[in-house]
This record gives C-alpha cells, structure tokens and sequence, in this order.
C-alpha cells in the first residue's frame, strides 16, 4: 500500500540502498543520493567505491543478515552465487580460544527479537552461509533495488535539510554537486553512515543532540586478494584462522572470496598495525607463534599470485548515537544503519543490523502507516539494535587499553542503553 509520495535516502551503500528497497512497496518515489556514481551495469558494477575505504577488506555477513536481506528482495542469494560468492560448508565447532582473545566472553546470541525463537530467525550472531566479497554484494544488491519501480539514484551530495516554516518537519534536503540543486519529499531517511551530519543539522533546527555511546579499540586491518596454487589448502579446508593472542595481538584469516580466489586478511586492535604490503604480510605470517598453523598458512600460502594491490582500513570502534532518546526530533527524518550505530568492523554486524532495521521500517510501514514515524521507528530500532550492541562492546571491553565513551568522554563503563536519562552528565573525571 503507497502511503508516502517520495521518499529521499541518503546514501547509497548497503544501509541506504536496503532502506531504499524497504521503502519502495510504500512510496511512489524513492530517490538514493550519494556521491558516488551507483553503477548497475559494466565492470565499475562491482568495483571498489570511494565512499567505501574498507570495500576492499574481507566481509562476513552473519546468517541473520542473509535472512533479511532475503526477505527484502527475494532470490537474492542465487543473484550472489551467479555473481561469484562461494558457498560456505557446514559451520564447524570453534576452536578453544585464548584467554586474551577479544570474543572469549562475549555474551550467546539471546532469544527474543533477534534471538533463534523469533520467527525461527538465525541468532545475531550466527556465522552466514556465503564467502563474498563487498563489492559483489553491493553491486548484486544495488542492481536489484535500482529495478525496483520507482527507485532511482541522484548523485550528488546532501548539503542540509529542507524545512517546513516552524521547523517540525523535514520536507527535503539541499543538494550540491549537481543541477536540481532541492528535493522534495514527505520522508527522508539518514543513511549517510560516517559522513552524516544530521545530529547538527538537528540541533540547528532547536532539537536534541542524541547522546552518544562508544567505544574505541583502535581497529586496523590489511587485506590482500591473492590466488593460491591447486590443492594448496588441506583437503577438506576452506579457509585458515589463527585469533589474537597474549602473544600476537593481530588476527589472521584466509578465506575464499570467489572466482577461485581467496583474501588473506590480518587485522589488529590497540594501535597494532599490520603490514600494508604483501611481503610484510607474509612476513608476519612466518612469524606466527603457533608453528601448526604457521606451517599451514606458510603452505598454503607459497606461490601464491597477488590479484591487485592490498587494501588498509582503519577504525577506532564502536559509535552509537541513541536517537530512540530525543523526544523533539523533527518529523519526517528517520536514521538507520551507521547512521544509528557503527559496529566495530571485526564482529560483521554492520550490514546485518542495517538489513534488520531496513525490514523493520518495511513492517512499521505496512502495519501503521508513515503517521508519526519519526517518533516510533527509533523507539523500535533501538531495542533491536541493543543485542547486537551488547556484543560489540562486551567484545571491545576485553581489547586490551579499550575506553568507553559516553558524550566523547571516557568512563569506567558504559551504561545500559535506555538508562541515560539523567545520568550522562560529564563529571570531568577521565578513566582507564
């Protein structure tokens, strides 16, 4: 059922575009703006994109993420194995982690709105069943939903909201970059991630900066796409990992990407730097402490052929800002995906819970109408964001040298989401 006339996201990477396909049974337009070219057709179709610095590492989307990403464009796992995605074999046992490992401790995957009981839906944290790279998954995504009716891209860049004369409602936004220079539209949706400047943009129309949650780890990682010799992984292997230690802080995973390719990825926390080249790569690989798998990762990996250069990401962590909390908001703006919350990049729960908070607007939307959305949409995204978020900071909290961060300042811990109602005022006091 239309409910909405047109709808403007913006941003064009997985969150926006998933908004975009969650929108489009409700709105007669829907118009993504982003930057970036968005290429459905050639060989840029899947390429890198600049608006994506990490597009080149290795991705993980978890089970759950594939759910509804299915649910939002059905067939959608057939488009990724025609693109190249391998399938993932039976998940195997974990193996006994290291006392210092970051994921030793992190809470299981709960029951309940992302948990297994809810509609038989995968655990939050459940591994997914596709090797992909995130080009291909973009691109494979980014074609369905620009065929979607009525789904169009605009490139260009969001300079600002439009406004209603009282400043209570969005009704578009400013664009730069390019000739229709205004939007209109009866909904806008923030799918900006990193670059979004909508708490500002807020808080100049006389609403509530959303208070801020975080962490900072210090994330950096080092992928290198290679093609490895026939039968060079043990038979029966599809990838090779060897977590962080006391005794090497870096992680290191070999694993298929497609088109009979694999990434060898190494990532580090608390200002650990790994190589940026694949010498040094294969250097730090000789050097893993754990001679068995060093002697697999050094077999696997001889001869191997580069394909293109590495590619370095960095990331301090997690963000959250807790929008669910403002009360004086603007009508027609909604936010979602990292624009809502940055999930720190080693945990794979950053496409996934932009897919979740995606089929959760389609639901709002199909079950209440788009009458008092601003209001009602955070509410619900923060409670299905809070499971995944206690994953990501539980895990960060055991990163050696980790702060949390509430408002940019550091604390001893952080509170539960939902408890910050006056109990977020800055004493001065900074702890490790």
């Amino acid at each position: 059922m239309t409910t909405l006339e047109h709808s403007i996201v913006m941003g064009g990477s997985m969150a926006g575009l998933l908004a975009a396909a969650a929108l489009a049974p409700h709105s007669a337009r829907v118009t993504v703006v982003d930057r970036d070219p968005l290429p459905v057709d050639g060989p840029d179709a899947f390429a890198p994109r600049r608006g994506v610095p990490q597009g080149g590492t290795v991705h993980r989307l978890l089970a759950l993420g594939e759910a509804r990403m299915e649910e939002l464009l059905p067939g959608l796992r057939e488009d990724f194995l025609a693109a190249g995605a391998v399938p993932r074999a039976a998940r195997e046992a974990d193996p006994v982690l290291d006392e210092t490992t970051p994921n030793e401790g992190a809470p299981a995957a709960a029951d309940g709105p992302l948990g297994a009981d809810e509609h038989d839906a995968p655990g939050v944290d459940e591994p997914g069943t596709l090797w992909i790279t995130r080009p291909v998954l973009e691109g494979v995504v980014r074609r369905r939903v620009l065929a979607l009716p009525g789904v169009e891209a605009v490139q260009g860049a969001v300079g600002g909201l439009l406004t209603s004369d009282d400043k209570r409602t969005v009704t578009g936004v400013q664009l730069r970059g390019t000739d229709a220079g205004e939007l209109h539209g009866d909904l806008v949706v923030d799918a900006a991630g990193r670059s979004s400047r909508a708490a500002t943009w807020v808080e100049g129309l006389g609403g509530t900066r959303p208070r801020t949650l975080g962490t900072r780890v210090h994330v950096a990682y080092t992928c290198q796409r290679l093609r490895l010799r026939e039968g060079a992984l043990p038979e029966g292997t599809e990838s090779l990992s060897a977590p962080a230690s006391s005794r090497r802080p870096l992680t290191i995973d070999l694993e298929p990407c497609g088109d009979g390719e694999h990434v060898l990825a190494v990532a580090g926390t608390s200002r650990h730097q790994p190589p940026v080249d694949l010498a040094g790569l294969l250097d730090l690989v000789a050097l893993q402490p754990e001679r068995e798998l060093a002697d697999a990762l050094d077999s696997a990996l001889e001869g191997a052929e580069p394909v293109g250069q590495s590619s370095a990401a960095k990331a301090a962590g997690a963000h959250r800002q807790l929008w669910e909390e403002t009360t004086d908001g603007p009508e027609g703006l909604l936010h979602i995906g990292d624009s809502a919350v940055m999930f720190t990049p080693l945990y794979g729960q950053g496409m996934t819970m932009a897919a979740v908070g995606a089929v959760a607007l389609r639901d709002m939307l199909t079950d209440d109408g788009a009458d008092g959305l601003a209001a009602r949409f955070p509410r619900l995204l923060g409670a299905l964001l809070d499971r995944a978020w206690e994953i990501t900071t539980s895990r960060d909290a055991q990163i050696p040298d980790a702060e949390m961060l509430v408002d940019g300042a550091v604390v001893e811990e952080l509170p539960a989401t939902g408890s910050l109602v006056g109990a977020g005022q800055s004493t001065g006091e900074t702890h490790r």
